[in-house]
Formats: structure tokens, C-alpha cells, sequence
């Protein structure tokens, strides 16, 4: 793009809505990524980048896109420096010599070369909600007035535009879990009511069964139909409780639901026991941990045959650890073996790695008193996951104690307890 030292900006604009229409299609990542690879060419700078902040929590980073990067930032800005100023104060900063600016704190390994500097912050009803930055080498010259003016303008359209994505996400968010609850509404009282039908009638057929010679082989009929009806009926509850339990926007509420839909479905005695704030992990993370929740109860219900289960969510400072323990028969030798292998055990290994994708860790052992512990640790920050000095659990150790969890076994009937 050619520079225009008296751009007509309403022309800009126009073509600039017309550039980024098809991503807002697409959906919001889609969206922040043609907005940052578009503003870059307007100011013609040699990289760019916009965060998104979390709306409940204006100091994590709720998105983060890059364009003119060599390679892919490791880490999610600190939020220390110049970068996310705008997206603070809600005032853009434009600045010729990051190198000589006092509030300049460095550049990260693999970061481009900068000296020429520009941030806009893009707001919603008046208040910052993240911001756009450019950057230039040295020698590449300063951004101008006319820069900084036309990147306020875009920020506003842009502003716009990002809301309108969160809108729409949001509506197609309820459309699926209201369409979700319709067929899981559906499914328990038809087929659900029908099977409980169907098994009523075997007991009946047993009883006036007749004592000819026939009895036996009649009766080993009725016990497969019973068998086949019951197996029927228990892959239709876990089928009801993920689609009931597929939340759009995950929150401590979504969490709590889904514990308790879990226990009305299954019938195990489930704890929920949380510390710390669950809405500080990013959005991701959150989506990921009640994915890996609803998995690992899945498989207590399905394979552990245990009269408990507990789900323990801890958020501290740096990092998030999420753990599902139950008191049943314990994982098999070859499920373990297989874990990390898509075709051994397809569910643990896709829990393993949406846990990997977000930059945690996932851990799966027996107990050394009985049952199955799944443990998930994530970043609060977003780093990826590294070993914390005294904080490494060993496959065969328990993270607490279930009997301590619940209280007495005779108390354990009592159910769900907040």
C-alpha cells in the first residue's frame, strides 16, 4: 500500500468494512486476525498485534492475534509495559524511540525489532476493551498524526464489529443449548420411558414363565434381554448428561450445574469442592476444564461402578488444578497403557490433549486405596505448563482423601453438597 498524505478516511473505512465482512462470518478469532493483518498494511508497519480483555476481568488478556511476527509469540503480554497502556487509560500512545521511553520494559526473546511505536485502545460503550499496537524498526521512520487519526477511526469501526461477533456467538450459543436440552427433553421421554417399558414387560414374562423343557433356554433369552436393556439404558443417561452439560459460557454456575445434573442422572453421590475464582481462567481453560469434568464423570458412571465421586477445582495465584477422584474398581492397565495412543482409549486421549492445547497437563492413576484420580493442571497466565517445585503428584499418590471429602460412609447418601 502506497502512502497518502491526505487519505480520504470515510473511503478507508468503507473499503476497510468491506475487507473484514467475510470474517465477521467466520466468527471473533477470525475476525481479530483480519483486523490486525489489515491495520498493519494501513500504517505500513512491520508488525502489529490486538488484545481483547476479559470483560469480567479487565487485567487478563482474553485474546491475543499477531501479524508480522517471524514466529508465534510464546507467551500473552504481562501487562507491564506500553503494549496494553490504551487498553488502561482508554488513550492512545504514539511514540518515536521505544528504546528511550521510561515506561519501555523490553522485548521478549523472538520479539521483532522495534523503535517506532503506536498503540490504540478500542472501547465499548465508552470503556477500553482492548487495543491495537504497530511497531517499526529502526530507521524505519516515525508514525505520524495522520496514523495515529486514521487508527482511532478504524478502532471504532472495528469496536463495532467485535461487539457484533460477541452477539452473534452469544445467540448461536443459546440456539444450541436450548436445541441440546430439546433432544435431551426428547430422548427421556420417549426412548428413556420405553425402555423402562420394555424392561417391566421382561419381568413380567418371567414370572409366567412355563415349566416345560423350553424354560432354560427362555430364560437365558429374558436374562440377555435384560442384560441388553440395561446396557441400552445407561449409554442413554450418559448421552442425556452431555447434552445437557455442553455450556456455551463456562462460569462457576455452568460448573455447579453440571455436578449436579451428573448426579441426578447417574445416581453416584457427587461433591463438588472449589477454592479460589474460576473466572480468572481464560475462556479457553475454562471451556477445557468442564469438558475434561464431564468426561471423567462420564467414565465413573460408565466404567468405575462407584458409589462417589468428587470433583475438586483449586485457582491459585499461577495455576489452576482440576480433580476428578472416584472410589470404584480403579483404571484398567491397558487404558493407562494406552492413553496417549488415539487408538487405545480415543476418550482419554482427547481429553489429554485438549488439556495440552491450553498449555496444561493431564495425570491419570490408580489410588493406592481404590478408584481412579484425574488430575489437570493449567496456567493461570497462559505460559505453558511447566513442573512446580514441590507441587508433582506421582502416578499411585491421592490428592485428598476421599473419605475426608465426604465424611463417614454413612453419610455418603446425603448427596450433592455445595
Amino acid at each position: 500500500m502506497q502512502p497518502m498524505e491526505h487519505p480520504d478516511v470515510l473511503q478507508i473505512l468503507s473499503e476497510a468494512l468491506n475487507r473484514l465482512e467475510p470474517s465477521m462470518e467466520e466468527g471473533l478469532e477470525a475476525l481479530l486476525q483480519a483486523v490486525v493483518d489489515y491495520a498493519r498494511q494501513l500504517v505500513r508497519a512491520s508488525f502489529a498485534g490486538i488484545m481483547i480483555l476479559e470483560q469480567n476481568d479487565p487485567s487478563r488478556i482474553r485474546y491475543f492475534k499477531v501479524s508480522g511476527w517471524h514466529s508465534k509469540p510464546g507467551n500473552f503480554p504481562k501487562g507491564h509495559g506500553m503494549y496494553i497502556l490504551p487498553a488502561k487509560t482508554g488513550s492512545s500512545l504514539r511514540v518515536e524511540s521505544v528504546s528511550r521511553h521510561p515506561l519501555s520494559v523490553g522485548t521478549p526473546p523472538g520479539h521483532p525489532p522495534v523503535e517506532a511505536f503506536l498503540a490504540i485502545p478500542l472501547k465499548r460503550h465508552g470503556q477500553p476493551m482492548g487495543c491495537m499496537f504497530f511497531g517499526k524498526p529502526p530507521k524505519a521512520g516515525a508514525f505520524s498524526d495522520n496514523d495515529e487519526d486514521i487508527m482511532n477511526r478504524f478502532a471504532s469501526l472495528c469496536a463495532m464489529a467485535i461487539a457484533w461477533c460477541d452477539q452473534q456467538d452469544a445467540n448461536r450459543d443459546a440456539i444450541v443449548t436450548e436445541e441440546r436440552r430439546r433432544m435431551a427433553d426428547e430422548l427421556h421421554d420417549s426412548l428413556a420411558q420405553t425402555l423402562f417399558a420394555v424392561a417391566r414387560e421382561i419381568d413380567r414374562l418371567e414370572r409366567i414363565l412355563p415349566t416345560a423343557s423350553e424354560k432354560s433356554e427362555l430364560e437365558a433369552r429374558i436374562t440377555r434381554l435384560r442384560e441388553l436393556t440395561e446396557q441400552c439404558q445407561s449409554e442413554l443417561r450418559a448421552i442425556l448428561f452431555r447434552l445437557m452439560n455442553e455450556e456455551a459460557k463456562p462460569n462457576q454456575a455452568a460448573l455447579t450445574r453440571l455436578v449436579e445434573e451428573f448426579e441426578r442422572v447417574s445416581g453416584i453421590s457427587t461433591r463438588l469442592i472449589t477454592h479460589g475464582d474460576v473466572a480468572r481462567l481464560r475462556q479457553p481453560v475454562r471451556q477445557t476444564m468442564l469438558k475434561v469434568i464431564a468426561e471423567s464423570l462420564n467414565n465413573v458412571y460408565r466404567h468405575a461402578n462407584s458409589p462417589v465421586a468428587v470433583v475438586h477445582v483449586i485457582v491459585d495465584e499461577d495455576w489452576a488444578t482440576v480433580t476428578v477422584q472416584d472410589a470404584g474398581v480403579g483404571i484398567s492397565d491397558e487404558a493407562l497403557r494406552f492413553m496417549t495412543h488415539p487408538t487405545g482409549h480415543f476418550g482419554l486421549h482427547s481429553m489429554a490433549r485438549s488439556v495440552a492445547l491450553v498449555g496444561g497437563r493431564m495425570d491419570i492413576f490408580r489410588n493406592e486405596d481404590g478408584g481412579t484420580t484425574v488430575r489437570c493442571t493449567f496456567p493461570v497466565d497462559g505460559h505453558p505448563h511447566e513442573e512446580r517445585d514441590g507441587h508433582a503428584l506421582q502416578p499411585g499418590s491421592v490428592p485428598f482423601n476421599m473419605t475426608q471429602a465426604y465424611g463417614a460412609s454413612e453419610q455418603l447418601q446425603g448427596g450433592y453438597c455445595p
